[in-house]
């Protein structure tokens, strides 16, 4: 009887000892998931790699570690090598609605639609997904590259009623807005993404264009002196240039 005790004990305390190990390591594969994500977003590459390869190393289940891998060689424009680490964090997280979104635009980019819709709906199951705004932005960019307009117009406004601050989506309608010959309702979400998101020459271009549309000629000139000094290469301030000089503006 006492030498069961003492075998059980023994298979007790090395039971513990190898769990505790495994959370040790899960835990600094997480840790070595998350460094290597902020030296990816600093455009450290060699480091990001080195650390997210050691992630995978010590847990070959970290989906993270495999999507920040996937995010770095698309970067780099690796899309071989990107598409099969996409390809694993779904393996090892199929429902990971983060990396779902991500493997969508990124087929979106490749211009497989039909499989990037496949992806974004999967993201949309989970209702509580935190990112649930960006997933419906990203069908809308996915729809409007195809050309199906209305399609990315409903899901940038869906975006929108999420998260109010999206600046993609709200300079989106308004550029969509824009070119339907609706110059009220472009300059509404114009102004909404004035608030949130930063000069572009895309967004002062289109304030310009909308400015001419209304009559507003001091809002045409401030907004002109400001696309042609913030972005003077742009395709829009070379534009606006050549329409000055032709007297169209």
């Amino acid at each position: 009887m006492l030498r069961i005790s003492f075998l059980l004990s023994v298979v007790l305390i090395l039971t513990s000892c190898t769990t505790t190990r495994v959370q040790d390591l899960e835990q600094a594969s997480k840790l070595n998931a998350q460094l290597g994500l902020a030296y990816l977003m600093k455009g450290w590459n060699e480091q990001a790699l080195s650390k997210l390869k050691k992630a995978v190393k010590q847990n070959p289940d970290n989906g993270k570690a495999y999507l920040y891998i996937a995010e770095l060689y698309r970067r780099i424009d690796e899309r071989e090598r990107a598409d099969r680490y996409f390809q694993q964090a779904l393996d090892v997280a199929p429902d990971d609605s983060s990396i779902s979104n991500n493997y969508g635009a990124f087929l979106c980019t490749d211009k497989k639609y039909k499989e990037a819709f496949k992806y974004f709906d999967k993201a949309l199951e989970n209702p509580v997904y935190t990112d649930r705004s960006k997933v419906f932005e990203n069908i809308g960019v996915c729809a409007e590259e195809q050309g199906n307009i209305k399609i990315a117009r409903d899901n940038y406004i869906q975006a929108i009623k999420i998260n109010p601050n999206l600046s993609t989506s709200l300079l989106a309608v308004a550029l969509l807005d824009f070119d339907a010959g609706n110059i009220g309702s472009a300059a509404k979400y114009l102004k909404f993404y004035n608030r949130v998101g930063h000069d572009s020459a895309t967004s002062l271009w289109l304030g310009v264009l909308i400015a001419k549309k209304q009559g507003e000629v001091r809002t045409l000139r401030n907004l002109s002196w400001s696309l042609a000094n913030k972005f003077p290469q742009s395709k829009e301030a070379k534009l606006l240039k050549r329409l000055k000089s032709s007297g169209a503006l």
